[in-house]
Parts: C-alpha cells; structure tokens; sequence
C-alpha cells in the first residue's frame, strides 16, 4: 500500500465499527467524559437526536460543547452531580489513560451509577518497537509535568468494568493496512511537534527523531478498545442504521478467508477375493523315530521325563528256576519331600485348646509329640519300621 488516502479510509472504517458498537439511538440520554476528537462524536450523537450531556471542567471545553449543541456539565469524573441511571449510556471515550489510573476505578463506578450501560473505548498498547518507544518516553514527560498518558491492555479495562456491571461486551478492533514509510516520518514529525508544544524533555525529543529516521522503522497503528457493560441479562444493540461520516468512503472490511473443502479421503481398496483353497489331509506317519525314514543312523534315545526313569529290564533267568516276586520299589515324589500339616483335630475340641493330635496317613512321616506331652494327649504311636 502506497496511498495515504487508502489508510485514512482504514482509520474511517474502525471509526465506523466504534460508532455502531455504542448503539446511541435517538431519544436517548448520553453523558460524555471530555471532548474526544474535539467533540466529533458528541456532535454526531446530537446529530442523531441523543440528548448528549458533556462532563469537562475547563472553560474553553465548556464554551465548545454548547458550540456543538450537546448540554455542559462542569465538575469531575470521580464524582458526577447525577442520579442514579440518569442517563441510558455514559461513555468514557479516550479518556481514562489520561487520568490518574489510582482513580480509574473510582470513575467507572459512578459511570455506572449514573447510566444504564457504560462504555469504554480506548486505545490498545503499541506492539512495535517504535510505537512502545515513544509511548513510554511521553508517559515518563507526562508524569514528570504532573499529567498521565498510560495505555492499557483489554483485560485491564475488563476487569474494572466487570466489578459494577453484571454483563461485559468486548471488542478489538484493529488495522489492517500498514502507513507507508513516508507516513511513518510524517506522524513521528507531528508527534514530535506536539511534546515540542508540551514542553517536553530536548532529549526525547533527539532519542525519537533518530528512531525514526532508521530505515527499518515502522509506526504501526494503535487498535481501539471498546467494552460495553449492562445489567444481567440486558441485550445489546449493535449499531443504529447511521454512519459516523455520511458522504464519505470508507474502507471495506478485509475479506473473509475463503474456507477450503475439507479433503476428501478416499475409500481404502478392496482387497480381490482370496482363491479359495482345497484342504488337503495331513501326512500319516507310518513309524515314531524318525520322519522320513534315514538309514545307516541309530534310533534317537527317548527324551528324559520329568525326574522318573524306567527301571531296567531283570537278565533272563536260567532255566529251570522259577522267577522270584520282586519287592515294588519306592517312587520318590515327583517335586521332593512333601509339605503337609498334621489334620485338624475333633471338631468338637474347645476354642483355645490343643486337641489330641492324629498321625498323618500316607505321606512317609508322621506327626511327633513335643517332649513334655500333657496327661490328656494321646499315647505316642509306635516308631515305623525301618
């Protein structure tokens, strides 16, 4: 963008979107904190039929309001000579960065003592590093003269608002176009003109006129706050069906990001038809060593079992000599000596005594006596056989 016209046109459309976000509609009372923009928008709302009540305390703001058709209202901010909901809306229109912030709270309450919604539009901090720069070097010369000029974030505005009134609607309106680097150096000029009248600091003054005379420097506008509160439940106009500027062009909103169709993700193949497959019956082995069958080889020795062997085989007798019976061997258990408790005694042995105890059957041992036995216990079996 290379036409200042184009950005003034930009300026004209926030001004546009903060017009219809107050919702001033003929017939209705409004008070006005001070003469923002040398009264343009208090003149506007009387043009629409608003009763317009302007507060200020200087007499040359005093004279301009009745200049403008609206009514003055001489006195402070912190306490407004009003009733309760005298007004349909209070607005505080570039106006409370300018004041004491130890006193922002104090004004928003009685804007909302005095009116049924109060708005508050204000100007958003810089976010580049020019704009911060000399936002923060007029702050610090406002404050070392006595006055205030302190910017603040939505969320700070929000909050006070939210303390006196039950409904809160927010908006941000920001810039989409850029100044171009000529516009850059005219604004810094005439802010510079303006600490000059202000009787600024020399050195700020040097400090911003080598800022922007970089070549990467870039003044970014500031965005507009604009938070509306109402009571609980209170619906909130937008806009009124009048411009600010009649007969005057403004910007066209950017336009909407066209949405893209969401991709269309395509069907997972279908896999062919398996072939179907004939079952076949399994091979029969015909012997148990070896399969296939191997020659000149030795038959495998059958796998160890789980800790029993076969006993061998007894050598043929002579004969003549009837075979003797053999004696069955032991077989140890098959995981080591056992681990069981004697049975339990008579069902009928009295809680808290010692029943006779009984011998345990089959196991290979049996239960033994401690060596002091009582009159009672049973007598103690005979030892086994060894």
């Amino acid at each position: 963008m290379t036409d200042v016209s184009d950005f003034q046109r930009e300026s004209y459309r926030i001004d546009q979107q903060i017009w219809d976000a107050l919702g001033l509609r003929s017939g209705e009372r409004a008070l006005f904190l001070g003469l923002a923009n040398d009264g343009a928008w208090a003149a506007r709302a009387v043009e629409i039929g608003v009763d317009v009540t302007v507060l200020a305390s200087e007499d040359a703001q005093l004279e301009r309001i009745e200049q403008l058709g609206a009514t003055p209202m001489r006195g402070s901010a912190t306490m407004i000579g009003a009733t309760e909901n005298a007004y349909d809306a209070a607005i505080a229109m570039h106006y409370l960065h300018e004041i004491d912030p130890g006193f922002h709270a104090r004004v928003v309450s009685e804007l909302a003592r005095v009116a049924r919604r109060v708005a508050i539009v204000e100007p958003s901090p810089p976010a580049d590093p020019l704009g911060k720069r000399i936002a923060a070097l007029y702050g610090r010369a406002k404050r070392e003269s006595g006055q205030f000029e302190n910017y603040q974030p939505i969320e700070y505005w929000r909050k006070l608002l939210a303390i006196v009134k039950a409904d809160v609607w927010q908006n941000l309106f920001t810039f989409t176009r850029v100044p171009p680097r000529h516009a850059v150096t005219e604004t810094v000029s005439l802010i510079l003109d303006a600490m000059a009248i202000e009787e600024m600091p020399q050195a700020y003054l040097e400090e911003l006129r080598a800022l922007a005379a970089r070549k990467d420097a870039q003044l970014l506008p500031l965005s507009r706050i604009v938070l509306v509160g109402t009571a609980s439940g209170v619906p909130l106009a937008q806009g009124n069906g009048t411009p600010f500027r009649p007969n005057i062009a403004i910007a066209q909103p950017p336009p909407k990001p066209r949405e893209t169709p969401a991709a269309v993700v395509p069907a997972p193949p279908v896999p062919p038809p398996a072939t179907p497959v004939t079952p076949t019956a399994p091979a029969v082995r015909e012997d148990y060593t070896i399969w296939p069958p191997e020659t000149n080889r030795a038959p495998a020795a059958p796998p160890p079992g789980f800790g029993f062997e076969r006993p061998a085989e007894p050598p043929p007798l002579p004969a003549g000599i009837p075979p003797q019976p053999v004696a069955p061997a032991a077989v140890p258990p098959p995981f080591g000596a056992p681990f069981a408790l004697p049975e339990d005694g008579p069902e009928d042995a009295p809680f808290g005594e010692n029943a006779a105890p009984q011998p345990s059957p089959g196991f290979g041992w049996a239960w033994e006596p401690p060596d002091e036995a009582s009159p009672d216990a049973a007598p103690e079996p005979p030892p086994k056989p060894r």
